[in-house]
């Protein structure tokens, strides 16, 4: 290893990197590592770590540039208030949270001391700010909200877009049931409704962590080749935008480690495991936000009034002033009651969109303190009772300890909402049954402890429970739950070398699944024979992984692109890279197994199967690598062309997967570039032995010029894992 410089600390640590770049940060005293991760978070990774807190805070056209997606971005983060009650937040932390979250920030601002300016902020003119307290609260809360909460609400969005858009309320009911049961439509067809943030603003956003998807599971001792419990951990984000989203490193002090991703901002360990006990995460996808419609008149105090059955009441308004460089400040009214926020300054009588997030209220600053807390755990047991009081996100926790328990825990704050309310459309906020009553008890979290098939996983499956509370309204098709499920099935005993390739795996149950609904339908011939002969791998070199999803593409559009249906042009936004809609496409691939159905109640669905099918001639063949090709970006530099050039971005490569496979390679294409969901960190992990076996699409340094830039990238799209040890280096 060799060791690094370290300038200016007033806490004494030592810090090396390993052979393939990972600091490994030594202190007498865990206070002291904090503060060593601190420290080297600040070396590695400063202009991640700032712009984030510039971005949650609504300053970006005020610190880094006056450009309209920017603006757009500081609008929306300013009427979200994330950085609202922060102080009082830090306030109400305990000591011992307090004290770490200490340690942590002036390992911070001593780095950025030496680390100095980076390029990208002095090309906008960034000068840095002290980081405190109240910075590490306001980038949890980004990660809550800017990474987890917009997906939902996106498509919560689209789902009220159907409804406006006048599709047949009979399909569409059928087609998302029992979901939709009880919907106002004609309520909400009245709503005025803003204009969704452009393309541009939304690459800003979902930039962002965004868990949109992830795997984690453990193996028990009894299934084991090594005798000890195994845990295995991927979350999936957007990978091609460098630097990597997580940092990874080793702390210890006494006889005590920690090692696995951190949160550059944060000193949380995402996917870790310590001497005792390992952990991964994966997102609960719970609902936590919810829209509601206030009907709205101008009047009172405030300018504006709402409606409380028959009483009007006042808006609270809060002043917002967007300082703005080299223009003037745009002020902005926002408009709030107790019930949550309106989308948009009213500008005439009407229904209006207002949203409400249960992370906004007090108290939710105690997640910080959960993840620190995890680190102190010595067994699986007492890790899930602490994971189980975190506040926000919403994730399924696995863990495994080393006397060989295995476990999954949720955890998150959830509403109670009226019953009948399924919190996935707006409600009529008159009426206070529809208000929230608080939140739903811990008791209803779900929690497997030592199972007796001897494995647990998640991969943001429903886990709803029948006839409780309704903690997920969009689950995910269990495609990737299925199939891993299978393999922990098979693998008897298993080792740490096929829990690498289970999170490799690219066979598709989707595929699996409708090509069963397709194939008796097909005629005969070269596509029909090529596809019952596929084995649904989505391996790059594969011609089938694109002839199917060319073949899907073409059903939806048959099925649903009817002008009596979704319409051509919106459903071929939905089901392709341009607007994928993981939430309509769930809901069709269920749909599509019936034999009847209102969407081709007057059609022979055969028939329109075999047309979708007879549309594929002519198409070039290419392989899955084509179809899924991509590459990767800076993310602070605009430019492809020159990004190319100076070496910021890599050439196209090929993704393997889909968004249905355990390696979930799933593309999307935004208004100026790609996007992905993709394993952003691969963690496995065997509890009797003091190691990890780890890989990430990048490398611990932002700075193009270090040979840590993304050094990692060859081994993640191989498959191939380095060893993280918990050896550290000597005190100097």
């Amino acid at each position: 290893m060799k060791s690094l410089n370290i300038r200016n600390a007033r806490r004494r640590f030592s810090a090396a990197r390993d052979e393939h770049g990972v600091p490994h940060i030594s202190a007498t005293s865990w206070r002291g590592a904090l503060y060593g991760l601190g420290y080297l978070h600040a070396i590695d990774r400063p202009t991640q770590l700032l712009f984030s807190r510039t971005v949650a805070s609504g300053q970006s056209v005020e610190l880094l540039a006056d450009k309209p997606e920017l603006l757009e971005t500081d609008r929306f983060f300013r009427r979200s208030g994330l950085y609202l009650g922060l102080e009082s937040e830090v306030e109400a932390l305990d000591d011992n949270t307090f004290d770490q979250l200490t340690a942590y920030c002036e390992g911070v601002n001593d780095g950025l001391r030496d680390s100095r300016r980076s390029l990208p902020m002095w090309a906008v003119g960034f000068v840095p700010t002290p980081w405190n307290q109240v910075a590490v609260l306001l980038v949890g809360r980004l990660l809550s909200y800017g990474g987890l909460v917009v997906g939902q609400q996106q498509n919560e969005r689209i789902l009220l877009d159907l409804i406006r858009a006048g599709i047949d309320a009979d399909k569409l009911r059928e087609l998302f049931s029992p979901r939709l049961d009880g919907v106002d439509f004609e309520l909400l067809r009245q709503l005025r409704i803003p204009s969704q943030l452009s393309d541009e603003a939304l690459e800003l956003i979902t930039d962002l962590p965004r868990l949109a998807g992830s795997n984690a599971w453990a193996v028990s001792p009894a299934r084991s080749a090594t005798g000890s419990a195994l845990l295995a951990a991927d979350p999936h984000l957007e990978v091609n935008r460098l630097p990597a989203i997580w940092y990874e490193a080793v702390l210890r002090w006494d006889d005590q480690y920690v090692m696995g991703a951190t949160l550059p901002g944060c000193p949380l360990f995402a996917v870790a495991r310590t001497n005792d006990v390992a952990w991964g995460v994966t997102y609960l996808k719970g609902d936590t936000a919810d829209y509601f419609i206030e009907d709205c008149r101008p009047g009172g105090e405030s300018g504006w009034q709402y409606r409380r059955e028959q009483k009007w009441l006042d808006f609270d308004v809060r002043e917002e002033s967007i300082l703005r460089k080299g223009h003037a400040p745009q002020p902005m009214r926002v408009y709030h009651n107790p019930q949550g926020t309106l989308e948009q300054e009213p500008d005439a009588p009407g229904y209006y969109l207002s949203s409400a997030w249960i992370g906004n209220g007090a108290g939710a600053a105690r997640s910080i303190g959960t993840w620190l807390d995890v680190v102190a755990c010595r067994s699986a047991a007492e890790a899930m009772d602490v994971a189980r009081e975190c506040p926000l996100p919403t994730l399924c926790w696995v863990f495994a300890d080393r006397e060989g328990h295995i476990g999954m825990q949720a955890n998150g704050w959830f509403p109670r909402r009226r019953k009948g309310n399924t919190g996935l459309l707006p409600v009529a906020a008159w009426d206070p049954r529809n208000h929230w009553q608080g939140k739903l008890s811990l008791d209803v979290l779900p929690r497997v402890y030592d199972p007796p098939c001897g494995y647990v996983s998640t991969a943001n499956h429903d886990v709803n429970t029948p006839g409780g509370p309704l903690l997920i309204t969009l689950p995910l098709p269990g495609y990737r739950k299925r199939r891993i499920d299978q393999r922990l099935a098979e693998l008897n005993p298993a080792t740490v070398e096929d829990m690498q390739r289970l999170q490799y795996d690219v066979i598709s149950v989707q595929a699996r699944d409708l090509l069963q609904v397709f194939l008796p339908h097909l005629s005969e011939g070269k596509v029909r024979e090529r596809l019952a002969a596929w084995d649904c791998n989505y391996r790059p070199d594969s011609l089938e992984a694109t002839l199917f999803s060319r073949l899907y593409r073409n059903v939806l559009l048959e099925i649903f692109g009817q002008e009596k249906g979704i319409g051509f042009r919106r459903m071929l936004y939905l089901c392709t890279r341009i607007g994928f809609s993981m939430m309509v496409l769930t809901a069709i691939d269920q749909l599509l197994t019936k034999e009847h159905s209102l969407w081709w109640q007057d059609r022979d669905k055969g028939e329109l199967i075999r047309r979708a099918a007879e549309k594929l001639a002519g198409e070039r063949e290419q392989p899955w690598s084509v179809t899924n090709g991509f590459q990767f970006t800076n993310r602070f530099l605009d430019s492809r062309l020159m990004g190319r050039a100076l070496g910021f971005h890599t050439r196209e490569m090929a993704m393997p997967g889909c968004h249905a496979t355990p390696f979930q390679g799933h593309l999307l294409r935004a208004a100026r570039r790609e996007t992905t969901f993709a394993p952003s960190y691969h963690f496995v992990t065997d509890l009797g032995r003091d190691e990890a076996w780890t890989n990430l699409p990048g490398g611990p340094s932002e700075s193009r010029v270090s040979g840590w830039y993304k050094n990692e990238i060859p081994r993640w799209l191989s498959g191939q894992y380095k060893r993280l040890s918990a050896d550290a280096p000597p005190l100097e």
